[in-house]
């Protein structure tokens, strides 16, 4: 599998990346010093013309090339109205948030794909930490457009990439619209001004960041501290586990009607072996399950990750972005509303 990593042009935090390629640091440094360890990449764009009939045309093509030494390799077309900027200009506006890299990388043949992260505060539960980056990723192409994510994968090559962006996509509350791909926002070359957007954006999003794990940390810690019985567990996973059913109609053909009870009755058989799979592991064959609503917050992600068979691949999907990936996002939701009016 290729990490499709741009020369030795990646970064990574004493972490070594998957294929020991590029630099890994051992002290903090902001994204500039990081940069200013590997080979630069610089991009130019130039105005397209057609040669008929003796006489140069002009249009209003563009054609952007990665500019090395003497050499110079085409990268792609964008019309006029796209402003290219520099790595070294949003790798300048990253470090005004005042976080070190993480990580930091250019992809494609010719660099013309980068990324780079940073760490966000960390969620600890009474000793179990969560752990979320800050994610951009910025194109010298023409086409792809300036996005900034919120990712559980800490991203080191194209493949981590991938799959922070899969996660993104499945989180509730992340994207402006239906394009946003799994972003909070993406920003388009268009505007003069679009690398000082990013930055407003990364400063917004770090702040923000700050606020809103302070308050997924108290929520989860008043899961922790909230004592759950037998009786009221069952009664939680129930919930869970019905949340996504098919609801009885009433106003259908007897034939119909039929077909349905069966489908209701087969929803009813997989419902309780669910809640009798979940309580088992509430009662202790989980893995270090607490008589807490945390615990039946663990009894959900343990019984989705490791109980249920896939039908493809490695279930991986299924998790990050199907429908184990919903249930669990459904037990957040159902909680966090247990705890509100308990």
């Amino acid at each position: 599998m290729s990490d499709n990593i741009h020369k030795q042009n990646v970064y990574s935090y004493k972490e070594s990346m998957w294929h020991k390629k590029g630099i890994v640091g051992q002290e903090h440094e902001t994204f500039e010093q990081v940069y200013g360890r590997m080979e630069e990449v610089t991009f130019g764009k130039f105005p397209a013309t057609f040669e008929v009939n003796g006489r140069k045309i002009p249009t209003k093509v563009n054609g952007i090339f990665r500019i090395e030494g003497d050499k110079v390799n085409f990268v792609g077309k964008t019309m006029e109205s796209y402003k290219l900027r520099q790595p070294i200009d949003y790798i300048k506006e990253m470090d005004t948030m005042g976080e070190y890299c993480e990580t930091l990388g250019f992809l494609g043949g010719n660099g013309e794909r980068l990324f780079g992260s940073w760490v966000l505060p960390e969620i600890d539960v009474h000793g179990d930490p969560i752990k979320l980056f800050g994610m951009v990723t910025f194109a010298f192409d023409g086409v792809a457009g300036n996005k900034l994510y919120v990712v559980a994968e800490r991203p080191v090559c194209a493949n981590t990439v991938a799959m922070a962006i899969s996660d993104a996509k499945s989180t509730d509350n992340h994207g402006r619209g239906q394009n946003s791909d799994g972003a909070v926002v993406t920003v388009k070359h268009t505007s003069e001004t679009h690398v000082e957007t990013m930055g407003y954006w990364i400063r917004f999003v770090q702040s923000e960041s700050k606020r809103q794990v302070e308050q997924i940390r108290s929520l989860f810690c008043k899961f922790e501290e909230t004592p759950i019985s037998v009786d009221e567990a069952h009664g939680l996973f129930e919930k869970v586990y019905s949340f996504r059913n098919k609801q009885e109609k009433t106003f259908l053909p007897p034939e119909l009607k039929e077909k349905q009870n069966e489908t209701l009755e087969t929803q009813k058989e997989k419902l309780q072996k669910n809640v009798d799979l979940a309580m088992s592991l509430f009662e202790g064959t989980g893995i270090a399950i607490t008589p807490t609503l945390y615990g039946c917050m663990n009894v959900v992600t343990e019984k989705e990750n490791h109980h249920v068979m896939s039908k493809k691949n490695d279930g991986t999907e299924s998790i990050l972005i199907g429908q184990r990936g919903q249930t669990m996002n459904d037990a957040i939701s159902i909680f966090s509303e247990y705890v509100q009016v308990r």
